[in-house]
């Protein structure tokens, strides 16, 4: 009974697409193969050479944090390892790239940057793609039951995800560190709870629409529970919403786990974080000769940022045509991802 959520198609638009011009200046009468609308999405994003590529580094990304130890067994360097003899100079300087066989050069404990980069991806993957998720789950229940019931169950689900955005998260962050201790699980939860008032609000607003449709009209009145209908009606629509959600999230989450080991509340020394690794770069003025030292883990964390959000902006075009911005060339795409990058950076130290 469910319906096609986010995913429009434009029938008429999608056959014109489909048909071969050649057949079609000689008269000859073409059959279309029913398709999918998640098919349909997957051959619009296909032809969008921008969000193409941002998953091919995306994927990149995953098999690099997935192979993370056997990679660093083939560079030959430790992340955590100092090479005081072959990493630094007699004058205690890190040596550049490309010296002594570190090819991003060291830091200034003679440990090889390169590959605390690559356990550095891991630790980003693992936050942004976790926090993402519980944030996911918890938002989708908690907007769900918002927008179907409304009334006093609205009101008070709805002043609570408000008090939860109105929380400065670092300052929240210092306060949940100074009592339990820094670690990876911790952060997880600590971004998870302030993402997932967001997701909420989207999902509310999409059931609050969904609960008076037809086909949600004929579950109840076919005797179908709250349950099931939220379940199995409702929630198949809202699948498009939070993948496309879900992958401009992720960098944002990335992006603040990146702040808050900078700023020593997240991933603790010697664990590799591009956080805390640019950290250890800005401390004194070592990074003024060493360069590398601060820039390729700066380079690694925009990157990403940007690949997520380049790809999460063509996946929604994908998923949702009437809305999007097909018409856009790779560059007007790319200039468009770096201004919502730089934007979202700016809203999270407003939000600080």
């Amino acid at each position: 009974m469910s319906q096609g959520g986010l995913i429009g198609v434009d029938v008429e638009q999608e056959r014109a697409e489909e048909k071969d011009p050649e057949l079609l200046a000689k008269g000859i009468e073409q059959e279309f193969v029913g398709r999918t609308p998640w098919r349909l999405a997957w051959l619009r994003l296909r032809k969008d050479k921008v969000a193409m590529v941002s998953l091919g580094f995306i994927v990149f990304l995953v098999l690099v944090a997935i192979f993370a130890p056997l990679l660093t067994a083939l560079i030959g360097h430790g992340p955590n390892t100092q090479y005081t003899t072959s990493g630094l100079s007699l004058s205690g300087i890190p040596v550049g790239p490309g010296h002594n066989g570190f090819i991003l050069g060291t830091d200034d404990q003679g440990r090889d940057v390169l590959s605390r980069i690559i356990y550095g991806t891991q630790i980003s993957l693992e936050v942004g793609v976790g926090a993402t998720g519980l944030a996911l789950v918890i938002g989708t229940v908690i907007g769900l039951l918002a927008g179907y019931y409304g009334g006093w169950v609205d009101s008070v689900l709805g002043r609570f995800m408000d008090i939860l955005l109105s929380f400065p998260i670092l300052l929240f962050a210092i306060a949940i560190v100074a009592r339990f201790g820094p670690s990876l699980e911790l952060l997880i939860i600590v971004i998870a709870m302030f993402s997932w008032p967001y997701i909420g609000r989207l999902v509310r607003g999409q059931v609050i629409g969904l609960r008076e449709r037809e086909f949600v009209e004929a579950a109840r009145a076919l005797g179908a529970s709250d349950l099931r209908i939220m379940v199995i009606e409702i929630a198949p629509n809202l699948i498009a919403l939070a993948i496309i959600y879900a992958t401009l999230l992720i960098p944002v989450n990335i992006v603040l786990e990146a702040t808050l080991s900078f700023l020593g509340l997240g991933i603790q020394p010697p664990t590799a974080s591009w956080g805390n690794m640019i950290s250890e770069a800005q401390t004194g003025d070592l990074y003024t000769v060493a360069w590398w030292f601060l820039v390729f883990p700066c380079v690694a964390l925009v990157l990403t940022t940007l690949a997520f959000n380049l790809f999460g902006d063509g996946l929604r075009d994908a998923l949702d045509p009437r809305q999007g911005r097909g018409h856009l060339g790779a560059k007007a795409k790319v200039k468009r991802g770096a201004r919502l990058l730089v934007g979202k950076l700016d809203e999270g130290e407003a939000q600080s």
